[in-house]
């Protein structure tokens, strides 16, 4: 478990990138190119406080533990105390001092190295000896990526390979390029770890590799990978290039990393992409990378998006009958009423957890009618009872009939009345708010009872 404490105030992050060295690669006989690109930047960079510090963008295989293990290797301007690599909560990969100001990276190949490409950043947290501050964590994203184009230039290869979401029982988890060319069909061959290849339509192709392919296509990271195609003139396309992971992302802070780099959550609009997938879908890519998605998969709705409170208007018409029935039996000597039911719906993700005081304040919002809470009573189901509404007779049937409609369960309550002026008589306003929490339902009924003086 990391101790958060060892980290300090919020700091700045930056990341730079230099040109790439030449490739290495004789060129195929036929019109070629040979570009450098973002993705060929040998060191990366950030710096924040007294601490410059950088990371060879290519990793190399070696043998570590007794199993293949992905080496990556960087350097600061200050002598390194301690180092320790971690993601969120727990220790992962392996991070060692190897120099007075030089420290490596150990991705071991499986677990920790399909997490790390999948699109998960880790941490490394830096101590120096001098400097102010002197503890730091650097934040490192690495990538799966292609380079070392040769061939032709009518055959594109896509610089990313990215990591996607797609139910295979095993990780969920496919890696994906893509190719354009105007040729059919597209053959893609390596030493080991070759892609399927799938047409996507009249000149551009999806490559797939599961994570162990796609191990097997980087490690070593020397092997080229072949592509050729035939053009409808006949002719051939051809092309090699190197598949490669990478670090494509650097930043540095002082302050603690959980603040400064907070795990993202559910984006709505993944949420809604997700769950609008037809049943059976097993390929998420269209919603968004592996991690955007994974992170929508057990999701709640609540926990993606929330509204302000507010009242929207529901069709209460099937309160009527029991409306009705209460209101028999009044006559002009000793008389009562309710008005038409009025029915609200309130957010199913509320900002904060509705309550009745706050539906009443909202009531009063929209309504001049509405007296302020303070001037009525706050009740429950039980204290429903030696309210007018549900006292006398027809009480407990009406009750049942909103019940009904508004689901049932706990009852949060308000009601007020007030004596106004009847020529030779007594007459009295009621009004009684009704929240139902679990349905969201909100009941105003709205009334007057009195008698002949």
């Amino acid at each position: 478990m990391v101790n958060k404490s060892h980290f300090l105030a919020i700091g700045l992050l930056a990341a730079l990138s230099v040109p790439a060295c030449a490739a290495q690669d004789s060129p195929l006989p036929e019109e070629t190119e040979s570009a450098p690109s973002a993705a060929t930047a040998t060191r990366i960079y950030a710096s924040e406080g007294d601490l410059d510090f950088s990371f060879e963008t290519l990793g190399t295989f070696e043998e570590r533990d007794g199993v293949r293990a992905l080496i990556f290797r960087g350097t600061a301007n200050r002598y390194l105390q301690n180092v320790f690599s971690f993601v969120p909560d727990d220790a992962f990969a392996q991070a060692n001092i190897i120099s007075e100001r030089r420290l490596e990276l150990v991705i071991h190949e499986g677990h920790e190295l399909n997490t790390l490409l999948s699109g998960l950043p880790l941490f490394v947290s830096i101590n120096t000896f001098t400097g102010s501050p002197n503890q730091y964590t650097a934040r490192v994203e690495i990538s799966a990526r292609f380079y070392d184009f040769l061939g032709a230039s009518d055959l594109w290869i896509d610089e990313a390979v990215q990591p996607y979401y797609v139910v295979n029982n095993i990780d969920n988890i496919v890696y994906r390029g893509g190719v354009d060319v105007a040729g059919n069909p597209l053959t893609v061959t390596a030493p080991d770890g070759a892609p399927s290849v799938f047409p996507i339509d009249a000149d551009s192709y999806r490559l797939d590799w599961s994570y162990t392919n796609l191990h097997n296509a980087i490690d070593p990271h020397t092997q080229t990978i072949s592509f050729s195609a035939t053009r409808p003139n006949g002719t051939v396309a051809n092309k090699t290039a190197r598949l490669v992971a990478r670090v494509t992302g650097l930043a540095l802070t002082s302050g603690d990393p959980y603040n400064v780099w907070p795990t993202p959550p559910c984006e709505p609009a993944v949420y809604a992409c997700y769950h609008s997938q037809p049943a059976g879908t097993t390929d998420f890519a269209a919603c968004g990378t592996y991690r955007q998605v994974q992170r929508c998969v057990y999701a709640n709705a609540c926990d993606v998006a929330q509204e302000p409170l507010s009242l929207s208007p529901i069709d209460a018409s099937s309160l009527e009958p029991a409306r009705a029935a209460w209101n028999q039996g009044s006559s002009g000597y000793n008389w009562r009423n309710i008005q038409p039911i009025a029915a609200y719906d309130t957010p199913e993700c509320p900002e904060t957890p509705a309550t009745i005081a706050s539906i009443i304040d909202e009531i009063a919002s929209a309504d001049q009618n509405q007296p302020p809470a303070e001037y009525g009573t706050f009740t429950d189901r039980a204290g429903l009872s030696s309210t007018m509404f549900f006292s006398s007779t027809g009480g407990s049937a009406l009750l049942a009939a909103i019940d009904a409609y508004a689901g049932g369960g706990d009852i949060e309550a308000w009601h007020y009345s007030e004596q106004v002026s009847c020529h030779n008589c007594t007459d009295n306003i009621a009004r009684i708010v009704l929240f139902y929490p679990q349905s969201g339902v909100v009941l105003v009924l709205d009334g007057n009872y009195g008698y002949d003086s």
